[in-house]
């Protein structure tokens, strides 16, 4: 066991709940370093630029936990969708993707499973190595690339 420092770090969506609201907060990610790893937990965000200046500040990263789902072509700017995902990680330089943010409610009109296999098909083109545990499954980062394709 050993210390982390956790660093807030910026994310790129709309803020607020109503139309009065609106960016009156800030949506934020974390990259966290540990003793034996370093990852980035982008949360929920819009492909952007300072993904390659937190690479640059803080990667390289054993694992990036990226956005991948409830994405439509006019909501890019806050919900990154699974190729932004590929392209974020290598941003990031990171060893290992874990697609998060889909499988969960229907927010967009994609097909439910629809965010998972289009992060495998950009993954294999791009040589990016998955983490795609079934829910609730651990796994170790060290092991490296690993698809439970559970979704089936």
């Amino acid at each position: 066991m050993g210390n982390c420092t956790i660093t807030a770090l910026p994310a790129r969506h709309f803020s607020g709940r109503s139309l009065l609201n609106r960016f009156h907060t800030l949506w934020g990610s974390y990259a966290i370093k540990g003793p034996d790893h370093n990852v980035y937990f982008g949360a929920d965000s819009g492909y952007y630029d300072g993904f390659k200046k937190i690479g640059d500040r803080l990667g390289p990263f054993d694992l990036t936990m990226l956005d991948t789902g409830a994405y439509n072509p006019e909501w890019e700017q806050i919900h990154m969708g699974p190729e932004n995902a590929i392209r974020a990680n290598q941003d990031l330089r990171g060893k290992l993707l874990m697609p998060i943010h889909w499988g969960t409610f229907p927010l967009a009109f994609h097909p439910w499973t629809e965010p998972v296999e289009r992060v495998m098909v950009a993954a294999e083109a791009a040589g990016v190595q998955l983490l795609l545990p079934a829910p609730g499954e651990t796994r170790d980062v060290d092991a490296g690339s690993y698809v439970n394709k559970w979704w089936l």
